[in-house]
């Protein structure tokens, strides 16, 4: 189905069947968008977490380089 096939059905439907379809979509694409996210934010919480380990307590490496 394409997508001239898509919006003349959607077209073809009642207002409130619209509404419905169109209120479904939002659902699916802010579920989608907050998935993508949820990786990202997890990644920024262990940089976090990690820049102040080493803030705190200094650098692995730094205390135990062979330089």
């Amino acid at each position: 189905m394409g997508y001239a096939e898509l919006i003349s059905k959607l077209e073809a439907l009642p207002r409130v069947k619209q509404t419905e379809v169109f209120e479904f979509v939002e659902f699916l694409s802010e579920r989608c968008i907050a998935s993508v996210d949820k990786p990202l934010k997890r990644a920024e919480a262990a940089a976090r977490t990690w820049n102040s380990f080493n803030e705190r307590f200094g650098s692995f490496a730094d205390q135990h380089s062979t330089l």
